[in-house]
């Protein structure tokens, strides 16, 4: 049975064939930080890695060996269409009528209203996606998890966008756990995410581009989440990849 029975049989074997190649040596112990308040008094933050930036903002700056290790910082309060997106490589079609697709900004504010979170970092974190310097790419995100213990933010939520967002995202939730944060990070391609031994993960076997199912499904992006947040309270052990149960309807 084919993991990614929405795309077409070229651009499945694609996928399929970098899943089963994928090979990364990981040496160092998983990192892990127990949460040190409870979720209602917890204050969260939001990461993606869809080379999400301001208009405003200058591009991201290319590695000669490709893609970027810098990050961008946006207001929770955004407009979509203050926005530009620098690594994209993925159908932009669903993120660009909803943005909580793949950086779930509204459903994080409502449960930090409805007092399930303690609070949201005022702004949140955008990597490129790709990055080909995995030594750059720890250090700016050891940057960001003293910028975060600074500012007393506890946990951290990640969203990969792209195929290989996967590995970005889960070398960047290694560093934050190791710098004091709680993570929980979802995987779209689960062998990548094994590999790097990502401290907290849950597996969606949805497309690229659409991380949290498709625009303005609330109800999907808002129980997404909460598995997410069960997962920081009872998940015991680093390196643990757990499959959720929703399934993608159609092709793309």
């Amino acid at each position: 049975m084919t993991r990614f029975p929405f795309y077409a049989p070229d651009r499945a074997s694609e996928y399929e064939r970098y899943a089963a190649e994928y090979v990364f040596e990981q040496n160092e112990p998983t990192p892990w930080t127990p949460l040190r308040r409870p979720m209602r008094e917890a204050r969260a933050l939001l990461l993606t890695s869809s080379g999400l930036r301001l208009a405003s903002q200058h591009e991201f700056a290319r590695l000669p060996g490709g893609g970027s290790a810098e990050f961008r910082e946006i207001s929770v309060y955004v407009s979509p269409d203050q926005l530009a997106y620098d690594f994209t490589n993925f159908d932009p079609r669903e993120v660009e009528q909803d943005l909580n697709v793949l950086t779930p900004v509204d459903r994080l504010k409502e449960l930090v209203d409805e007092g399930v979170l303690g609070g949201l970092h005022e702004t949140f974190f955008s990597f490129f996606g790709l990055c080909s310097d995995s030594a750059a790419l720890r250090e700016n995100a050891g940057r960001l998890a003293e910028k975060l213990r600074s500012a007393d933010v506890d946990l951290a939520f990640l969203f990969p966008a792209n195929l290989v967002c996967n590995e970005t995202i889960g070398v960047i939730a290694r560093t934050l756990e190791r710098g004091g944060l709680s993570t929980v990070a979802l995987s779209t391609v689960k062998e990548v995410t094994r590999q790097i031994k990502v401290p907290r993960a849950l597996f969606l076997n949805f497309p690229f581009g659409r991380t949290l199912g498709r625009a303005h499904n609330r109800a999907l992006q808002r129980s997404i989440l909460e598995d997410m947040i069960h997962a920081l309270k009872t998940f015991e052990r680093p390196a643990r990849l757990l499959e959720l149960p929703y399934r993608w309807e159609g092709m793309i």
